[in-house]
């Protein structure tokens, strides 16, 4: 059991008390997880800028298409590096 505490990052008492309510406790997410949430968030919202500006002007440019290509490119790689 002090294992399962320590991988929520609760307190014992909060712990046992989060189990008796008969909530799940789930593991403490890592460290990275919220900076590695940002950088994909900033890169999706990137590519929905890319993607309205072609959805307002009908036409997507070769340039654009590169660059939406080239977000997820990055966001896999961002992926695969820190998860």
């Amino acid at each position: 059991m002090d294992e399962q505490v320590r991988l929520s990052g609760l307190a014992r008492e909060e712990y046992l008390r989060t189990l008796i309510l008969g909530a799940e406790v789930h593991a403490k997410p890592c460290e990275h997880h919220a900076d590695l949430l940002r950088k994909v968030a900033g890169l999706c919202n990137n590519a929905n800028q890319l993607a309205h500006t072609a959805n307002a002007s009908g036409t997507a440019s070769q340039e654009s298409i590169r660059e939406m290509l080239r977000i997820s490119k990055e966001t896999w790689q961002l992926v695969k590096e820190e998860w």
